[in-house]
């Protein structure tokens, strides 16, 4: 089925979207607590676009040949997803990877590692996970080898197209073959909620209102 991510935005939260993949079962779906919005401001909402690094310990003579290629595949409200197994030796996005990102409507980026140029970044809005920063260029430390393949961060398996939402609790990864069930469940949760916030804003008791409308 296909969503419209602009309306989704407006009601998904990380969450939101971690209790309804609790309740279809699926428990390690979150992102460690130091993976942060450090870029931007609001809700990170897209699909993935995991990539494969390999760490090097030269200066190419052509650099960045696979990031450009993956640069250039990326598409609109898409995520580009860096696993690093937490090795971090370098920064693993920066200015001009968010300039050339932002022009094509890109979600943002997410890494288990550090960024850079964030005064930068910032300024332009565009959204950034990852752990802090840290100037090392990753040019003779990591090449890009694979680019829409699946990655792993912190145990939890990020496939192409799954639905990452990210926002100032962390980041949820949610698997491809629940985005549906997803979506229906948060529209639903979204609404009872507004309902118990209603409720109890006008004297209902919040055992009253949770009997009633079952959030909390």
């Amino acid at each position: 089925m296909e969503h419209d991510l602009q309306e989704l935005r407006k009601i998904f939260t990380s969450a939101l979207a971690s209790d309804c993949l609790d309740a279809l079962g699926y428990t390690n779906q979150v992102l460690a607590e130091d993976i942060k919005m450090i870029s931007g401001s609001g809700i990170m909402m897209g699909y993935a676009f995991p990539v494969r690094l390999e760490e090097v310990f030269d200066f190419p003579e052509v650099p960045y040949v696979g990031l450009l290629k993956a640069l250039d595949a990326v598409q609109t409200d898409q995520v580009y997803v860096t696993p690093t197994n937490r090795t971090g030796r370098a920064a693993f996005w920066g200015e001009l990877l968010s300039t050339a990102c932002a022009f094509k409507g890109v979600a943002g980026a997410l890494t288990d590692g550090p960024t850079r140029d964030l005064s930068r970044t910032d300024a332009m809005g565009f959204k950034i996970f990852a752990t802090g920063t840290l100037p090392v260029d990753i040019n003779g430390r990591y090449e890009v080898v694979e680019h829409n393949v699946p990655g792993v961060i912190d145990g939890v398996t990020i496939n192409p197209g799954d639905l990452i939402v990210g926002d100032s609790d962390g980041v949820t990864i949610v698997p491809k073959a629940a985005i549906d069930a997803v979506v229906e469940r948060v529209i639903e949760k979204n609404s009872g909620e507004n309902l118990f916030r209603k409720a109890v804003k006008e004297g209902m008791s919040p055992s009253a209102a949770f009997a009633k409308y079952g959030v909390l």
